[in-house]
């Protein structure tokens, strides 16, 4: 079983590859990767950020995979940096023949990341309708559907449509993750052609750089593996919860992101 991560590689702190890749291999994935930018830091809470993005050599790391006729069971795109990557990683879905899981990274609290501007955007929907599963937060949501609810919580009827809206762009499966509920708390709203289920957790008051990228990690991973779609979205929903939780009681900084340690118990704890 392998996996294709296409993502970012921040040099400090935990976000994208730094959690995809130990997260799918603690799993039994085997994992290569596609670097899309170099980054100094993650970019929610740093300032004076480095950001080369790899373009060039995206395109010759490519080549020489083709090369070496490499095939993959999975291909999971994250943060790419750029408008122009987008053409890249469409290129790569129509060389393998694998299971599309894109994870629309743009922004997050009713704000845009700040390398993210309305070109990419725009762009990530001719990703979004490619792709077999989807995992954007509500933010990500809203600016996907064009359905800006200001951040309200939010209710059934106005979870369903949204997730109509986003079905009809072509994802058969996917989950919006951290809704805010009229009833209180959080919620993951994941669908499964026509059927849809809510996981509701509790608000923690905590958010950290690359818990959406821990939990698109361990659904994919767990999909891969033969779990059932809701069934991996339980467990994602309980293990990242878990570690927000973790990293809040330790006193983590926010930005320096997500803590993984406590995240590798619970794995072998309560997936393996």
């Amino acid at each position: 079983m392998s996996v294709l991560a296409i993502h970012d590689l921040s040099c400090y702190s935990k976000s994208s590859l730094t959690v995809v890749l130990p997260v799918l291999e603690a799993l039994g994935v085997e994992t290569a990767v596609l670097p899309t930018a170099l980054l100094s830091t993650q970019t929610d809470g740093f300032e004076d950020i480095y950001i080369e993005n790899e373009q060039q050599q995206m395109m010759e790391i490519l080549k020489r995979f083709k090369s070496l006729h490499l095939e993959f069971d999975g291909i999971y795109s994250g943060f790419l940096g750029s408008e122009n990557v987008i053409d890249i990683v469409l290129s790569v879905f129509s060389s393998f023949s694998s299971l599309r899981l894109v994870d629309p990274v743009l922004g997050d609290n009713g704000k845009l990341y700040q390398t993210v501007d309305e070109g990419l955007c725009s762009a990530m929907l001719r990703l979004v309708r490619k792709a077999d599963i989807i995992t954007p937060n509500f933010t990500e949501a809203m600016l996907l559907t064009e359905m800006d609810d200001g951040f309200c919580p939010q209710g059934q009827k106005a979870i369903r449509d949204q997730i109509s809206v986003l079905r009809s762009l072509g994802p058969k499966r996917g989950v919006i993750t951290g809704i805010p509920l009229k009833a209180g708390g959080l919620g993951n709203a994941a669908w499964d052609d026509g059927e849809i289920r809510l996981f509701q957790y509790d608000d923690l008051h905590a958010s950290f750089p690359g818990s959406g990228d821990l939990f698109a990690s361990l659904l994919f991973g767990l999909v891969m593996k033969g779990c059932n779609f809701f069934a991996s979205v339980s467990h994602a929903t309980s293990v990242a919860t878990y570690a927000v939780a973790e990293s809040k009681r330790r006193g983590r900084e926010r930005r320096l992101g997500v803590m993984l340690s406590p995240v590798m118990d619970e794995i072998r704890r309560k997936i393996l």
